[in-house]
């Protein structure tokens, strides 16, 4: 089998414009699949940002304009506070089908099954099929502690990396049998990286076990969380890191008091850890029964002080801070 091509902004594009396409090796579905564009956004975290609600109002009328089929955000979205039902308003203002993925902070002060109710989602993990296409939501919010699988709750996951960060079980079995149930391709979306060894999902390597077994099927994955703009390939997989719509968290050393207004230092107490974006950061993916999934990102600029004019490394594990998310083509199966 060819491996897939993955085309990564117009110079990658034209280098590998002549590398083939993968072909599925299973048979093709009898669902037809047709064009169809969904919005995504990630870490908008409504609690940390003082312009939260102005950079989600964007997003949707940018979705509306373009008559996405669905919008989906992964994860640090809100918590489930009263104060935040004028934003969930925003959202629900999409007169599409909206979907959600839990990250962590979303249970910094509730419990899931509060979480669940406040956004209208109907479980943690979950799958469905739109417009001939297979989707997959993973929840990676589970500590691993003496033997037992514990769900995020009220900020219980500030513990040790290694006790954090898995998908439970019961769910990795669920993970398997619906992918291989499938018969359409396949997109999984998880809050937390489903390959990233440095903030990842700590059982990431089962889950990609399972996926490399069906990599004919899976198009590709979507992750947030890290707040950075990163592709990764690996054993025939492909995941994309999807930047935080608001800003990329610093640490104590590269503080800022002077890109918000004063009293909004006051109102949240981490905002000098946040170099924000000066627009906000959210794309728009299209696939094509053609078999190509092209992502459309927003480019933006630090707002100012940068973090790199502070001092801040331009480089950790690999990856770049940057206040933007790329364009991407990837061919898959057809």
């Amino acid at each position: 089998m060819n491996r897939r091509k993955f085309l990564h902004q117009t110079g990658m594009a034209a280098l590998m414009a002549g590398v083939p396409g993968t072909c599925l090796s299973y048979a093709p579905s009898a669902v037809p699949r047709q064009k169809l564009t969904f919005g995504i956004v990630a870490d908008v975290h409504k609690d940390l940002m003082p312009d939260a609600s102005h950079r989600l109002e964007q997003f949707i009328q940018e979705a509306e304009e373009r008559k996405a089929d669905f919008i989906i955000q992964l994860g640090d979205f809100c918590m489930g506070e009263r104060s935040n039902r004028a934003f969930m308003g925003i959202w629900e203002s999409f007169r599409g089908p909206k979907y959600h993925v839990l990250g962590n902070h979303d249970m910094d002060k509730n419990s899931k099954k509060e979480m669940l109710d406040f956004w209208g989602m109907p479980q943690t993990y979950y799958s469905y099929d739109f417009g001939g296409y297979h989707f997959i939501v993973l929840d990676a919010n589970f500590i691993f502690q003496d033997g037992k699988y514990i769900d995020y709750e009220r900020a219980n996951f500030y513990i040790p990396d290694s006790a954090r960060t898995f998908v439970h079980p019961e769910q990795i079995d669920w993970f398997k049998a619906d992918l291989a149930e499938t018969r359409l391709p396949t997109l999984v979306f998880s809050h937390q990286s489903l390959w990233n060894y440095t903030w990842g999902i700590n059982n990431r390597l089962e889950i990609q076990k399972i996926m490399e077994s069906h990599k004919e099927k899976v198009i590709c994955c979507f992750n947030g969380h890290d707040h950075i703009d990163y592709h990764h390939h690996q054993n025939g997989i492909d995941y994309l890191e999807i930047n935080s719509m608001s800003y990329h968290w610093t640490a104590a050393t590269y503080q800022s008091w002077d890109r918000f207004p004063k009293a909004d230092y006051e109102q949240y107490p981490s905002l000098p850890n946040i170099a924000a974006y000066e627009a906000p950061l959210y794309a728009f993916a299209s696939l094509d029964p053609k078999g190509i999934l092209q992502v459309e990102g927003v480019r933006s600029q630090w707002m100012s002080p940068s973090p790199y004019t502070l001092g801040m490394p331009k480089g950790f594990a690999g990856t770049l801070a940057t206040a933007e998310i790329s364009d991407y083509r990837l061919s898959f199966g057809r």
